[in-house]
């Protein structure tokens, strides 16, 4: 695999896992919270542990498998993790009704151990199937994944208090499902 496409992946899949990051990022800049470095490194320190989890697990099993039946396993983790974000987000909606309110807090260090875990959860599936695909990359696929955590809490955060954020919050799960089904994709071509 050439370095440029092993970079276009690593990065896809950096974004992609964190969308829901920047949904965080703007709801709390839509409420005027300022989502402090200490509360995202904490958020992303959670990610980063469990993508690393995700990437050994995959990494592992990768071993005992060809490197084209690989290829489908990453392909249908990531393509079902694409099309369970977009379910979760418009098609539960559409089939059970209105969407539940969340009440946003401040941030202290409990929220900031919680929303870690809870956005985290994710990176040991897309850890695994990103790594089952190709067990060499691990550091820059856990790197990757942590580094565009902590821009899109930031990112959104920001423009939680612009214009766009209506824009991007209401569509981020679309996008997001969407990054996965494209990474999915190209893991098999």
């Amino acid at each position: 695999m050439d370095w440029f496409k092993l970079f276009i992946i690593i990065n896809l899949i950096g974004i992609s896992s964190n969308l829901d990051n920047t949904s965080v990022g703007i709801a709390y800049g839509l409420k005027n919270i300022r989502f402090p470095f200490w509360i995202n490194f904490i958020v992303n320190l959670i990610g980063f542990v469990t993508a690393l989890i995700g990437v050994y697990l995959g990494s592992f099993i990768a071993r005992y498998i060809s490197s084209e039946k690989a290829a489908w396993v990453s392909f249908s983790v990531l393509c079902s993790i694409g099309l369970f974000i977009v379910y979760s987000e418009y098609g539960h909606q559409l089939i059970f009704g209105k969407k539940q309110n969340i009440k946003i807090q401040n941030l202290g260090i409990r929220q900031g151990i919680f929303l870690g875990f809870t956005l985290s959860f994710s990176n040991i599936i897309t850890g695994f199937g990103a790594a089952i695909s190709n067990h060499l990359f691990i550091w820059p696929t856990v790197i990757s994944i942590t580094i565009w955590g902590i821009i899109t809490i930031w990112l959104g955060n920001k423009i939680g208090k612009g214009t766009i954020s209506k824009l991007l919050g209401k569509y981020s799960s679309l996008v997001s499902g969407l990054l996965f089904i494209l990474v999915a994709v190209y893991q098999i071509l």
